[in-house]
Order: C-alpha cells, then sequence, then structure tokens
C-alpha cells in the first residue's frame, strides 16, 4: 500500500518532469555534441580546401617556371646568342635569327594554355644591357626599369612581383646562359585571372568566404562573399584577423613563391536551443507536460532535421572536394608524364629522336671517365652531310628533314648498340664508340659509315646521292675532355673538306697549326682594314702597238707587322667568306677611282677594278656605291672598267643584268677577268654587255712553247674580234709574247716586262716620265 501512495499523480508528475527534463538535457547534450562535430567537419573541409588551393598554386609555379627554363634553352635561343656573340649583324643573318626566335616566343605563348586560358600573358626577352630583343606583344611598350638585372647576373630565376597601376604583375624572370654567362633575361607575365581561377574552383556566392594572395609587393583579391571584406582588402587589409568572432581563418604558404593565401569562411549557421522561448515556457510553466513533452520531441526532432541537412551539406561538400581532389590527381598525373616528356625533349632531338648535343656531350664524358678506368680508348666521329644546304635550297626544308631523318636510321644500323648517335644541330652528327681497338678499327668504323651513303636517299618520290666527311678524333691520344674532343674532331673534318670531302680523317697536330693561322688571319684582316693597312698598288696596261700606256689595274696588297706578307689569294677568299669583302671593295674603290681621277690631268688613262662576286649579292647597294664613288671622285665613268670573273655570271638573275645594263649606259667598261679558266661559255658573251676580256696569264706563260695554248690564244683573239670585244694580255714577261700578241691582233697587255705593280706614287712618277719622254719627242720631230 505504502508503494502505491508513493507512486501518485505528483510523483508522476515530478517523475515524468525529472525524465522529461533528463531527457532535454540528454537532447541537448547530444545536439550539442553534434553541432560540435559539425564544425570540426567543416574547418576540416575548409582547412583541406585552402591546402589544396596551395598546392595547385605552387605545382603551378613550378611547371610554369620549368616550361620557361625549357623556352630559355631552346635551339632558336641559343642560335640567335651565338650569331649574336659571333659579331653577325641584322644585314647578313641576324635578322633571320631574330625572326625565328619572335615567332618561337609566339607560338610559346599561344600553346601554353589551361581551361582555355593562356597561361602567359606576355613573355618577352631583355638583354642584360637593357635592350628588349624579341617581345611576343610588340605593339605595346615593355617597362624594363623594375627588372633585377644585377640579381639575375647571379640566379637563373626568380618569381618577381610588380606593382603596377593595373594592380600586382607576377613574372616569371629566367636567366638565359650563353656559353655560361648570363646575355639576357626571360620574362614571362603570368595570366592573374588564370591564378584566380585556380584558386577559386570550389567558391559560390552564397558561400561566405573571403580568400586573398598577400605579399610584401602587393595583395591579389581572389574571392570575396563576406559583407565589406573586398574594400579593405583591396586598401592592404582587411577588417576580419585571425582572432575574429565567428569567421573561420587560415593563412598558409605558397611554396616557391613569395605570397602567403589568407582565407576567411562563415561557419554553419546554428539555433541557441538553449536560449528558446518555447523551452524557457515548458520549463517554467510544468504545466501539461506531456503536451510539452511532444512539443519538445517535436522541436528536438525539427533540430535533427537541421542538423541532418546541414551534415548532408557537408557530405555533398566532401563529395565535391573528393572529385576535385581526383581531378587534382589526373592532372599531376598528367604533368608528371609531361614532364617525363619534357627530360626526354630536353635530351634528345625533336626532328630524329636522336641524343641532342647536350646529352651527346654528357654521354661522351661518361665514356671518358669509364676509359679512364678500364685504360681503354674512345673514337669520336664528326659527321657532316656534303651539299646539305643545296637539298634545302632546291626542294624546300621539308626533304632536308626527311633526309636527317633518313641519315639518323642509317646511322644508328651501322654502329653497335653500344655506340653512341647524337645529333650536334643542323646536319652535323657525333658517333661515339667505346672500347676501340686500334686505329685500324677506326677506319673501318668511318668506312662502314661512308658506305651507307652510297645508297641514294628516296625523298618525295626523287632519288638524291648525298656523301659524307668525317672527321675523327681518339681518346686519350688527342685530348683528355670532351670539349677538345670534339674541337679536334671539328678541325679535322674542314680538313677532309679542303681535301674534296666524301671521306674521312684522322686528327693531327699539325692541322692547329693551318685553325690557328686561320684564325690570326681573319683577326689581322679586320684590324688591318680598320687601321688602314691594305695598300692599293696599280700595275700598268699598255696599248701593244704604241706602247704607250692606256689604264691601270688596281690591285691589293697586305704586309702585315705579324704575318709578313699576305697574299691576296689567302685573304680575298676569306674576305668573301666572313663579308669583310664589301668593305674592302668599298676601300679600292673609293681610292682607286680618286687617284685615277687626278690622273687625267696627267693623260686620260682607264682605272680597272676586280669586282668580288660576293659584292653584286646585293646589286642595289653596289650600283648605287659605284655612282656615288663617280660623283664624289669626278671620275669620268668611262674612265672606270669593271672587271669580274665568268663564275658571277653562272645562274644571275634578272637583278644582275639590270644593273650592268644601268652603268653600260652611264659609260662605265665591263671586262671578263682570267678568260678561259672559268666556266666559258659563248651564250653570257652576248647576253651581257660586254666591252672587253681578259687572257689569263697561265695561257700567256706558256703560249710560246706549248703548242694547245698558242692556238687557244689565238683562237681566243680570234673569237673576241668577231665580237667586237678587246681583248687585256696578262702576265706578259718577254718580248717574244709580246710580238705573238701584236701580230694577232691583241690591242692591250699588262705583264712584268713592261712594270710590276707598283705604289701610287710611283705610279703618278711613271706617267709623268712617259708624257716627258712623248713632250721631247714631238719637240724633236718639230
Amino acid at each position: 500500500m505504502k508503494h502505491f501512495k508513493w507512486f501518485n499523480s505528483k510523483t508522476t508528475i515530478i517523475i515524468a518532469g525529472i525524465l522529461l527534463s533528463g531527457y532535454l538535457i540528454l537532447i541537448l547534450t547530444v545536439t550539442n555534441l553534434g553541432q560540435s562535430r559539425l564544425k570540426e567537419s567543416q574547418n576540416s573541409a575548409l582547412n583541406l580546401r585552402v591546402s589544396n588551393y596551395v598546392e595547385n598554386l605552387s605545382f603551378f609555379f613550378d611547371a610554369s617556371e620549368k616550361n620557361i627554363a625549357n623556352l630559355s634553352e631552346k635551339r632558336d635561343v641559343n642560335t640567335y646568342f651565338s650569331n649574336l656573340a659571333a659579331g653577325m649583324s641584322m644585314q647578313y643573318g641576324l635578322s633571320s635569327s631574330l625572326f625565328s626566335l619572335s615567332r618561337t616566343i609566339e607560338h610559346f605563348t599561344q600553346s601554353n594554355k589551361m581551361d582555355s586560358q593562356f597561361i602567359y600573358s606576355r613573355v618577352t626577352i631583355v638583354g642584360l644591357g637593357g635592350t628588349v630583343i624579341a617581345d611576343s606583344e610588340s605593339e605595346s611598350e615593355f617597362d624594363i626599369s623594375k627588372l633585377p638585372f644585377k640579381l639575375m647576373e647571379q640566379v637563373s630565376h626568380k618569381v618577381h612581383l610588380v606593382d603596377t597601376a593595373d594592380g600586382l604583375q607576377i613574372l616569371l624572370l629566367q636567366t638565359i646562359y650563353h656559353q655560361n654567362k648570363p646575355v639576357a633575361i626571360l620574362v614571362a607575365s603570368l595570366n592573374t585571372e588564370l591564378i584566380i581561377g585556380m584558386l577559386s574552383t570550389q567558391e559560390h556566392v552564397d558561400s561566405g568566404s573571403c580568400l586573398t594572395l598577400v605579399s610584401p609587393a602587393g595583395n591579389v583579391l581572389v574571392w570575396n562573399s563576406l559583407t565589406d571584406c573586398g574594400t579593405n582588402i583591396q586598401q592592404q587589409g582587411s577588417k576580419y584577423s585571425a582572432n575574429s568572432p565567428g569567421i573561420i581563418y587560415f593563412n598558409k604558404d605558397v611554396k616557391s613563391t613569395p605570397f602567403i593565401l589568407e582565407s576567411w569562411f562563415e561557419p554553419v549557421s546554428e539555433e541557441d536551443i538553449f536560449t528558446s522561448g518555447w523551452f524557457i515556457a515548458a520549463i517554467s510553466l510544468l504545466a501539461l507536460p506531456v503536451f510539452l513533452g511532444l512539443i519538445y520531441l517535436m522541436r528536438v526532432n525539427n533540430t535533427n532535421l537541421v542538423l541532418q541537412t546541414q551534415v548532408e551539406l557537408s557530405s555533398e561538400q566532401q563529395q565535391k572536394l573528393a572529385k576535385q581532389n581526383t581531378l587534382l590527381h589526373e592532372e599531376i598525373s598528367k604533368r608528371k608524364n609531361s614532364e617525363s616528356k619534357l627530360a626526354y625533349q630536353a635530351s634528345h632531338d625533336e626532328l630524329t629522336n636522336l641524343a641532342n648535343r647536350n646529352y651527346g656531350m654528357t654521354s661522351l664524358e661518361r665514356a671518358i671517365c669509364t676509359a679512364h678506368a678500364r685504360k681503354t680508348q674512345i673514337l669520336l666521329l664528326f659527321i657532316d652531310l656534303d651539299n646539305f644546304k643545296q637539298i634545302n635550297d632546291t626542294i624546300g626544308h621539308h626533304a632536308g628533314d626527311e633526309l636527317l631523318k633518313q641519315t639518323s636510321a642509317r646511322l644508328l644500323q651501322s654502329v653497335r648498340s653500344t655506340d653512341t648517335v647524337a645529333r650536334l644541330g643542323g646536319d652535323e652528327f657525333l658517333v661515339i664508340v667505346p672500347d676501340i681497338k686500334h686505329q685500324d678499327a677506326a677506319k673501318l668504323v668511318a668506312s662502314s659509315i661512308l658506305s651507307i651513303f652510297e645508297k641514294p636517299f628516296h625523298i618525295e618520290q626523287q632519288e638524291f646521292f648525298v656523301s659524307t666527311s668525317i672527321g675523327m678524333s681518339t681518346y686519350p691520344k688527342d685530348g683528355n675532355t670532351a670539349a677538345t674532343l670534339l674541337k679536334r674532331a671539328d678541325t679535322a673534318l674542314y680538313r677532309v673538306k679542303d681535301m674534296g670531302r666524301n671521306g674521312f680523317s684522322f686528327y693531327d697536330a699539325s692541322m692547329n697549326l693551318d685553325v690557328q693561322r686561320n684564325l690570326m688571319l681573319n683577326m689581322r684582316l679586320h684590324q688591318a682594314i680598320q687601321q688602314g693597312d691594305i695598300e692599293i698598288y696599280y700595275q700598268p696596261i699598255l696599248d701593244l702597238s704604241t706602247r704607250k700606256i692606256v689604264a691601270a689595274e688596281a690591285l691589293m696588297r697586305w704586309n702585315d707587322s705579324e704575318l709578313g706578307f699576305v697574299s691576296p689569294e689567302d685573304f680575298i677568299p676569306l674576305a668573301e667568306k666572313n663579308g669583310l669583302i664589301h668593305k674592302l671593295g668599298g676601300m679600292v674603290l673609293s681610292e682607286a677611282c680618286s687617284k685615277a681621277a687626278g690622273w687625267q690631268a696627267i693623260c686620260p688613262i682607264t682605272i680597272a677594278i676586280n669586282f668580288s662576286s660576293v659584292q653584286f649579292r646585293y646589286c642595289e647597294q653596289l650600283q648605287a656605291k659605284i655612282v656615288d664613288v663617280l660623283q664624289e671622285t669626278g671620275l669620268p665613268a668611262n674612265k672606270l672598267d669593271m672587271e669580274v670573273t665568268e663564275s658571277l655570271l653562272i645562274d644571275q638573275g634578272h637583278s644582275l643584268m639590270k644593273m650592268l645594263s644601268y652603268l653600260k649606259q652611264l659609260g662605265v667598261g665591263l671586262s671578263i677577268d682570267d678568260f678561259g679558266t672559268g666556266y666559258s661559255a659563248l651564250s653570257y658573251l652576248q647576253k651581257f654587255p660586254f666591252t672587253k676580256l681578259k687572257i689569263d696569264r697561265a695561257f700567256i706563260n706558256k703560249m710560246t712553247t706549248s703548242s694547245s695554248d698558242e692556238s687557244l690564244v689565238s683562237a681566243i683573239l680570234a673569237m673576241a674580234k668577231s665580237l667586237k670585244l678587246a681583248v687585256v694580255a696578262e702576265g706578259i714577261e718577254d718580248e717574244q709574247q709580246a710580238n705573238f700578241l701584236q701580230q694577232h691582233n691583241c690591242e692591250y697587255g699588262q705583264g712584268y716586262l713592261f712594270s710590276r705593280p707598283i705604289p701610287a706614287a710611283e705610279f703618278t712618277r711613271l706617267l709623268l716620265d712617259e708624257q716627258g719622254k712623248l713632250s721631247a719627242n714631238v719637240q724633236q720631230q718639230a
């Protein structure tokens, strides 16, 4: 009975209240724990999101710097600075290298994209002297005032930030080296919009977030959906801080960059159950506990629904984040594959898939180390295709590329698997043969390579026969380093080319003497032209019937203080190769015409000047030069005689014919020099407006002792008369030769019989003496 009395309505209410209160406390505790876990989950998700942003941006910078580094080592970049270092001018080839360099930069800018956006907004090459060399946006001026030139001479690359009126500009700087010396800076402007897009892929308008890239040079606002946040950030700060209440804050360093990514996020909204009006009313009134309990249960259920909804949203965000992570891993895999491909391309030639120059030299250095340890020998073959440029010029570069591919395949088939075949560039190849036993084995290898070129190359349904020249050096006999072996193999190669090509030659120490003399000759020739050490001598040309001087041939003489007397046969071909022939020709033309203009007061003689075929590559400039000199010196045009070799007339175009016709109208004479020694053909005697021809001294010297030479001279004289051409005989050394030529109606002659080439002062005295004798004879006859 006592138990039943204790269990009455009051205790029931108290127990129900206690139970309801306990249940409420339990629900509140569970709810608070759920909200805490939700906050932790949100913090983890946001932290992972920001970490992914930072990793993506760091990877983007690393990949971009590698791309810029690869661009700085492109062949067109190296070619330009090699030509620039060699002293090549814009007129003679540097402009072509600059055009290829600009095209490479533009292609690089257009081909590097991410998510349909350009990675680089602008790529520029700036010389260390402050000159813009090439620019992908050449129409707009590039500001170089904020570039750290001194710093870039000491470091190879740098992320450089510039605060401009349009915002923060992110520049990737890469130092360009030539022969291990810094020569220029490659400047790549990153697309800021692309970076912003990378850092805001998971943000949306309702996300309640704000992200900014912070750097010492300035900030970049990436995303803002927080109230009043954007204005403050644009003013280099934010009203939020790391300890702002109700805001989740992160800051992370972006590796390999000067940036810090700062981010603020709003947390998930929540209801404060403990301050609920309904709950306070239920506790206060303690009435209708069942009804209030149902209301309580309904509110807990509603709270659970809100929590479940938030958890589902968080789950969806995690799924999206997981998807983004999957895409990121795929992108990383693609980048790794791309890096592997770039690494292969960095060590192999793109056209032939052979090892490139850098990898070939590295292989040679490794082979030298191995040979040194094993006490063995290495054979190095420097291979160059003969007349490769002719194929390129004849049927196009595509055919030349196909020839290089087929050559590479043949070279690989002709060597052992342990040998290395590399393409140095152009039509030059390198073959490294380790563990060569003796010189006979080396000759066998070279002969084997020569033999593979005996078969024709089939390109575009045509057959081509191409020979090759091979220069060889051996380790350790010819050198202990890769650079020395390559240099001496190159020296041996040029010996082969000088000997007629299509062969091979080992390096010999005597070759260095020839190379050194050529280098010295080239250097001294530059100095001689600058210092005016090239003298002009004059050899009289006489009328054979009267033995009077009617003309003079201008000849160059060079007596160097170090090399001694240098024959024109040595320095004129060199001047034709290095482009100095234009300066030499202009100097001879000006001085000889000036002297001849002064001699007109003594007697009306003609000045004969030799012109190189190289000078006629620029017919308009040469024509203008001749006209200017005639006007400046006052020499009548009919007192200038241009002497050209027969080789000039082979395969010449309309411009040469137009120039010669114009000069002919002015009165300038045109002579064929050394007739009979070149590509003699009657067709160009009629095609070009010649006034005379000169018989080479080789025929005159043997004329009196060789019946065939005598017949040939007679035939040339007869032919000249039929074509109404005057004839000058060179190299007359005795009276017998002079009398024969005079009897066969040869008008003019020159040679040691009359006078050697003499300086201008002596030639002036010679003219004065002759005129004095003529005057004396006239007085005696009177």
